[in-house]
């Protein structure tokens, strides 16, 4: 190997380095683009370990810790670290080792749950910083919300109740929408990188159309067992069942609606009905969006036991 082959995958990791750390210094100096620089971070450093190997991506990683230390702060940095790199590392050995996008996406969502858990840690024993809302912030805005519904027309006595329960949930379900978010990023993050890598002519596995996604039957029992230990919690005042059961239901909601929604989609498009009648069926769904939302998850739910898609198949040659 010669030294400029030797100094090529260094210059390019700096390169990529360079890039990474002013990604993450916009994110710790303008908040409001955090959302969408957690899908971007990580990009660079999947790319360059794709390229080369895993050394390389991990020297990339070091180095764009020094650089963003030295813009916003050693603290921030490592906290942000925290909490974008394990998923970018993640992805970007499954992309080196060429892994289905199944086991892609899984490992991805599973390290960027812990990853979440961990960089709330981290603020609260590095700043000294709860992210997440507590009981006393939320009932500081009582009287404002009570004020609100009273406002629109509501009983006192049922608008305090109103707002009493929603701090009570909101409270409860605090573990799950964090798993949402952290669900939410290794997804747009596989997106991105799947995105990227093609247009560098990699040659990355496709997942699945929409219109097929389906899950395994026995998923539907995490939402079964979700309501049981929630109903159960509730009636024997079991409080630490009731909020796992409650966390369960919420997590896997959205999954089922999902789902749903990828059944109402395949059937949507061999439905041979004239368009302005597919495009008022979208209107009413948006219109009656609660029940829309409700009736998709329904259909999400039993399509893993019922297969709406396979039975409408085998009519279809019958």
């Amino acid at each position: 190997m010669t030294e400029q082959q030797r100094l090529s995958p260094l210059v390019e990791g700096a390169f990529m380095a360079l890039i990474t750390a002013v990604i993450g210094a916009l994110a710790i100096w303008f908040l409001p683009v955090k959302f969408l620089v957690d899908f971007i971070w990580g990009i660079p450093i999947i790319v360059i370990t794709k390229r080369y190997d895993l050394r390389t991506g991990l020297l990339t990683v070091g180095a764009t810790f020094f650089i963003t230390a030295l813009i916003a702060g050693p603290v921030m940095t490592l906290i942000l670290l925290m909490e974008l790199a394990p998923l970018a590392a993640a992805y970007a050995m499954l992309f080196k080792y060429k892994k289905s996008p199944g086991t892609t996406l899984v490992v991805g969502v599973v390290v960027s749950i812990i990853s979440d858990l961990i960089t709330v840690l981290g603020y609260f024993y590095l700043m000294d910083v709860l992210i997440v809302p507590t009981e006393q912030e939320l009932r500081a805005h009582v009287e404002q919300f009570v004020s609100l519904y009273t406002g629109l027309g509501m009983d006192m006595n049922q608008a305090r109740a109103m707002v009493e329960t929603a701090i009570r949930l909101t409270l409860v379900l605090i573990p799950s929408t964090l798993a949402i978010v952290a669900v939410v990023r290794a997804f747009f993050t596989y997106i991105v990188a799947v995105r990227v890598m093609r247009r560098l002519n990699y040659k990355i596995d496709s997942l699945p159309p929409f219109s097929s996604w389906q899950i395994p039957w026995y998923s539907v029992w995490v939402l079964i067992a979700g309501l049981v230990m929630s109903l159960a919690g509730d009636y024997y005042k079991l409080g630490a069942v009731a909020a796992i059961g409650k966390n369960m239901v919420f997590i896997s909601s959205p999954l089922f609606f999902i789902i749903g929604l990828s059944v109402g989609t395949y059937f949507f498009r061999k439905w041979k009905i004239p368009k302005w009648s597919k495009a008022l069926l979208i209107i009413i769904a948006i219109i009656n969006f609660s029940g829309t939302l409700v009736l998709f998850t329904l259909i999400g739910l039993f399509d893993p036991l019922v297969s709406f898609r396979t039975r409408w198949r085998k009519s279809a040659d019958e």
